[in-house]
């Protein structure tokens, strides 16, 4: 009964709804003989035989002598044997959430009576390393990096090392999705920090006050044959640019000496707000390989004014809906980087296809264009392309 409990409790905790009343009422034939498997399935979809899962799936193994279980093991990973069901005719377990040591592409069953194996394939989920929160987070302040999987490839506390150039940077928290840095008084511009884990063979080098290559010049704003809207918004400075000192409610700059732009004001539902039109110059790189690169911008809202669902800004030819997921982007204050890969696609990509590279010009715009009529406080700045990470 003990052992029973602690097979309910493991079951509450996962996704996959498994028939327990149905399992019990089954008769336990004993298991005198070595283990056979005959069919492998997932707990929750029983119809379609499977050769290989994800971690954390369960999987209901049947066949016959399978109870008495000794051990169960993916690859090389053994599973606890806290969270295994067994009886004669089935057998629940669930996938580990931990990298081989060595990868067979194997299932492995140890009873009292014998062992079999199967070809069976556990998918490894990759390190996902987005970048850092805010790209220019001054030397002192902290900052967090966010991706996936760190857990799994020693991004902790205790394993990681994190350094830009030769300074490290002190580790303060860690999750399967973020971690959370000190950056070190010494941190130098246009120097990549690197981060690696206990479980990586390599580490991954990521920009720290990177300016790539700039789409804007804000010392000649808005630029020969550029134009914006804001003759129709008196409250916005210098045609929305900003840097910091004109009052209340402008956020202080990205860094000292940068200059921001400011739309604080209404957009009408389907509304066509230029922030900024005209012509920008594609470096030759870019243009011949746009999807090794971002579009990387930083943003900053008024907490009260987040960019929710109804959002959607025109960057060139693409269509940013920022809040789409149902997830308003709010920033509350502070500055945050954001990326769209050049070869992403929403109504249309950021250049266009087979765009021509400097000195040539191309047509580019930021348009102001929501879905419904909204409020926005919204802050940008230091619109580049950058190189991918990886």
């Amino acid at each position: 009964m003990a052992a029973w409990a602690a097979v309910l409790f493991a079951f509450s905790a996962c996704q996959d709804v498994v028939e327990v009343e149905d399992l019990k009422a089954k008769d336990d034939i004993p298991s005198n003989g070595a283990p056979e498997i005959t069919k492998i399935v997932l707990a929750n979809d029983k119809e379609f035989e499977i050769d290989g899962a994800d971690f954390e799936d369960m999987v209901r193994i049947e066949g016959k002598n399978l109870g008495n279980v000794v051990s169960v093991k993916f690859n090389d990973v053994e599973v606890d044997p806290k969270e295994i069901y067994a009886r004669y005719d089935m057998l629940l377990a669930p996938v580990p959430r931990q990298l081989p040591g060595e990868v067979t592409d194997m299932l492995y069953i140890t009873t009292k009576n014998g062992s079999v194996s199967r070809p069976f394939t556990v998918s490894i989920p990759e390190l996902k390393i987005d970048g850092l929160q805010n790209e220019f987070t001054n030397p002192g302040d902290t900052t967090v990096i966010s991706g996936d999987n760190f857990d799994l490839y020693g991004i902790t506390v205790e394993q990681a090392d994190v350094r830009i150039g030769n300074a490290i940077c002190t580790v303060i928290d860690a999750t399967r999705s973020d971690i959370t840095l000190q950056i070190p008084a010494n941190a130098q511009p246009n120097t990549d920090l690197t981060i690696q884990g206990g479980e990586m063979a390599e580490p991954v080098a990521i920009p720290y006050m990177n300016t790539g290559h700039q789409i804007f010049d804000f010392n000649d704003w808005p630029g020969s044959g550029g134009f914006t809207h804001s003759s129709q918004f008196p409250d916005n400075t210098l045609n929305f640019l900003c840097d910091g000192t004109e009052g209340d409610g402008y956020p202080e700059p990205l860094n000292e000496g940068m200059k921001y732009l400011r739309f604080h004001g209404n957009v009408g539902a389907w509304g066509w707000m230029v922030l900024w039109a005209g012509y920008i110059q594609v470096p030759a790189d870019v243009a011949a390989d746009p999807a090794a690169y971002n579009l990387c911008f930083e943003v900053c809202t008024n907490a009260s004014y987040p960019l929710n669902s109804t959002t959607r800004i025109a960057l060139g030819n693409f269509m940013w809906m920022p809040g789409a997921s149902g997830i308003p982007v709010n920033t509350y204050g502070g500055w945050r980087t954001m990326r769209i890969g050049l070869d992403e696609v929403s109504e249309n990509t950021i250049l266009p296809d087979g765009c021509s590279p400097a000195p040539d010009n191309t047509e580019w715009k930021i348009v102001f264009t929501p879905t419904d009529a909204m409020d926005f406080d919204l802050s940008m700045c230091n619109f580049r392309f950058s190189k991918k990470i990886g």
